[in-house]
């Protein structure tokens, strides 16, 4: 008997422990209209979504990252957040306005 239920205790250890792991390694999914808000907020004043016809989501988000960190030169300094990032290179990705 006291095997059984330390067995089913080391069971249920692990499942929680599986469970959490797989939640903390799903991402947070980029949100298209918050990104489209953002890009109407600071940067439609010099891009449209259309510029970006034909590009990914993933390669502008680099782009957009690389342009933050200041390795991409850019009209002014742009500070954005990852999310904002993502959200963003979601929206842009689509090629819509």
């Amino acid at each position: 008997m006291y095997h059984a239920r330390t067995m089913y205790r080391e069971h249920h250890i692990l499942l929680t422990l599986a469970a959490l792991l797989f939640l903390a390694g799903t991402t947070h999914a980029a949100d298209v209209q918050a990104g489209r808000s953002a890009a109407q907020g600071k940067c439609a004043q010099c891009h449209e979504a259309d510029d970006w016809e034909g590009e990914d989501a993933a390669s502008l988000e680099s782009l957009i990252r690389d342009i933050v960190a200041g390795k991409v030169k850019h009209k002014g300094k742009l500070e954005l957040s990852a999310e904002e990032i993502a959200n963003i290179a979601a929206y842009w990705g689509q090629g819509k306005k």
